[in-house]
């Protein structure tokens, strides 16, 4: 994975090892059920295999479902659809392995295996309680524009222009500017919102790159006809973002006491942050209590119930986004 963060601190590789064991040892290796399967790309059968193994394993469905699939491998997007057709809308959270911006390759660690190409997935069964928060602290800017062509992750037309021209329009800078390092920069803190239809909430798209034909990947999809607008947001948004999440994750945990803090957190708010990435991590403890256990990484992607409801659930996978799952006793 990229950096991470546990105990009020950003943490390198050199650290994750050693705190990543401990966390692990002291709440989640009473209770975990663990499965992997390669990754298919433009197929979400593969991500039903693996949810049903975890169900066969626990002999129904689990309490909790954590995943962790390689962010480079496939559609994020269907393979929350995969999983869904198996575990149905349930609780679930995780965060898609990355490799500090390089877009190279990753791995997930399953047993005494270093993999690379899979989903890693955890059911929690037993006596088990934990509260869910999601938030991201991007507002949507201009005018709604409709999605009038696209293929999986690659937004091809809105309102029957290039892509591009979302950006283009807004920014006056040309196409040819933006295929190159601007867009990238621009999206860390200009994102593409899609609104979630019958609620107020967007799930962000990062995009990624621009082709010459104004095309932009995204690193999940946004289907046709979806409503997108441009999303604005900054650091003190963002670390406000993370305090309402761990709010919200502390309120959906109940009258149970916090024990630990599991928080997946895109890598695109880690570069948004620079030196201040530890002001989030304070404020979320702030809400949920100082010197609870915490570990999380900068993902690829996060998947988690949209909104952050826990009764109606409604899994979704999401980028520019702080996921908190606290688990409480």
């Amino acid at each position: 994975t990229d950096c991470g963060a546990t105990a009020g601190r950003t943490i390198r590789r050199s650290d994750s090892k050693r705190f990543g064991h401990s966390f692990y040892e002291r709440i989640l290796g009473r209770v975990t059920l663990g499965s992997i399967a390669k990754v298919v790309k433009e197929n979400i059968l593969i991500d039903e295999t693996i949810a049903q193994k975890i169900v066969d394993q626990a002999g129904g469905i689990p309490k909790a479902f954590l995943m962790l699939p390689d962010g480079l491998a496939g559609n994020g997007s269907d393979i929350v659809a995969g999983v869904l057709a198996v575990v149905g809308d349930m609780p679930f959270v995780g965060g898609s392995a990355g490799d500090d911006f390089l877009f190279k390759k990753t791995y997930q660690y399953f047993g005494k295996e270093v993999v690379s190409g899979t989903i890693v997935a955890i059911g929690i069964t037993g006596d088990v309680h934990f509260g869910i928060g999601v938030r991201h602290g991007w507002k949507p800017i201009g005018v709604a524009k409709k999605v009038t062509k696209a293929e999986g992750n690659v937004l091809h037309e809105i309102e029957g222009k290039p892509a591009i021209s979302i950006y283009e329009e807004q920014f006056g800078v040309k196409a040819d500017v933006l295929r190159k390092e601007p867009l990238a920069r621009l999206a860390i803190t200009y994102p593409l919102g899609m609104k979630v239809a019958g609620s107020d909430e967007y799930l962000i798209r990062d995009p990624i790159q621009a082709d010459e034909h104004g095309a932009i990947t995204c690193a999940a999809a946004i289907p046709v006809g979806a409503d997108i607008q441009l999303m604005l947001g900054g650091v003190d948004e963002a670390i406000e973002a993370g305090r309402a999440g761990a709010r919200q994750a502390r309120e959906n945990l109940g009258d149970f006491t916090p024990k630990a803090i599991l928080n997946f957190n895109c890598i695109a708010r880690d570069r948004l942050y620079a030196l201040r990435g530890g002001e989030e991590i304070k404020a979320m403890l702030e809400e949920i209590g100082p010197g609870t256990p915490f570990l999380g990484f900068y993902t690829y992607g996060e998947q988690a119930p949209i909104g952050g409801t826990m009764k109606t659930c409604n899994p979704g996978f999401h980028n520019e986004t702080s996921v908190l799952w606290v688990l409480g006793e």
